[in-house]
């Protein structure tokens, strides 16, 4: 228990020390009307695969992951120099656009165009920043079990302001099967796991000395038995413009109210889109241009020492009791999969 309260006292140290993650985020953005709204959830990375958006609108109960979806919208993007791609709903509210037709590109400038149930609407110009990329990621272990994640980021000394940034994190962890039956073969799974993003790590480098290595705190978890053999953080850090950064530093407020009485409501934030023949409406989410990086950092059981993580099947011999199912069939586990992640070694 002891533990526990570190942890939590440890996440919120990070979210005091962050304010000096073609991904979809879920948040609770509560609406302050009872009014339907918009929400766009979207962003163009420089990764050139494919780029995935989310349009639905705002429910009078309930979180953003279970917010209905919009379908059948008609959405375009398009840059300055006149290249526009299409896209296409893959699913209810999901829509994806091949990054080969339009590519994400630092120096250019994007809008967004959404035609549905009759409105149009757009987002306000978006310019892609150059990419600050990390050097690498790093871990401490702190009161034995407490893991504390960081990003190594060289501050380049030609830049004035920024580097504004963001990072979303996920861990895939080994599980071995034991021996279950004669003749079935025993199986090594790569379980994917995520961060929810109550923690929205976000960085204002504008204060920091140009030049040097900053290393900001970025994810904070307590291992257990996933941690028995060979763990792999994903940090994957985004480079944003100032408009964007400052969208999600009130996201990142807002996920830290404490709830008192002296609060303010939680409501929603406007971001960057408009209903061109509405101005006045308000549409929730934000669309950004940013190119991403990718870090990983690789944790064993013996980093915890002296305090010992058994693995999550048992030594040889000497099994959990009871036997969990999935040490029999390790698949059964969401986002599990017998592809070694080619970053494993």
């Amino acid at each position: 228990m002891q533990t526990y309260y570190k942890l939590i006292g440890r996440i919120g140290a990070l979210l005091t020390v962050l304010l000096l993650h073609s991904c979809i985020d879920v948040l609770d953005l509560r609406p302050a009307t009872t009014a339907k709204l918009l929400v766009v959830d979207g962003k163009l990375s420089a990764s050139g695969g494919t780029q995935l958006l989310r349009l639905s609108e705002t429910s009078v109960i309930g979180r953003s992951a279970n917010f209905p979806p919009v379908e059948g919208a008609q959405i375009t993007l398009r840059d300055h120099l006149g290249n526009e791609g299409l896209y296409e709903e893959t699913e209810p509210g999901v829509y994806a656009l091949d990054g080969s037709v339009i590519a994400g590109m630092p120096g250019r400038t994007y809008i967004l165009r959404i035609e549905v149930n009759g409105e149009v609407y757009e987002s306000l110009p978006e310019t892609m920043p150059e990419s600050v990329r990390p050097d690498s990621s790093s871990f401490v272990v702190t009161n034995g079990q407490l893991l504390n994640i960081y990003s190594n980021i060289p501050i380049p000394g030609d830049i004035e302001k920024g580097p504004y940034l963001k990072w979303r994190i996920d861990y895939v962890y080994q599980l071995s099967e034991y021996f279950c039956h004669p003749l079935d073969p025993t199986l090594v799974c790569y379980v994917q796991q995520y961060f929810g993003n109550q923690l929205l790590p976000i960085l204002d480098g504008s204060l920091l000395a140009r030049g040097e290595t900053a290393r900001p705190f970025v994810a904070a978890t307590e291992a257990d038995k996933r941690f028995g053999e060979v763990v792999f953080f994903n940090v994957y850090q985004e480079t944003l413009n100032p408009g964007a950064f400052q969208y999600w530093n009130k996201i990142s407020l807002l996920l830290t109210q404490t709830g008192s009485f002296f609060d303010a409501p939680p409501g929603a934030v406007r971001g960057n889109i408009i209903n061109t023949n509405k101005p006045e409406e308000p549409v929730l989410g934000y669309f950004y241009a940013a190119p991403e990086d990718t870090t990983h950092v690789k944790i064993l059981a013996s980093d915890f020492l002296p305090f010992t993580i058994n693995p999550y099947c048992g030594i040889p011999g000497f099994p959990p009791v009871p036997r969990p199912t999935e040490c029999c069939n390790c698949l059964i586990l969401p986002n599990a999969s017998t592809i070694v992640p080619p970053y494993w070694y």
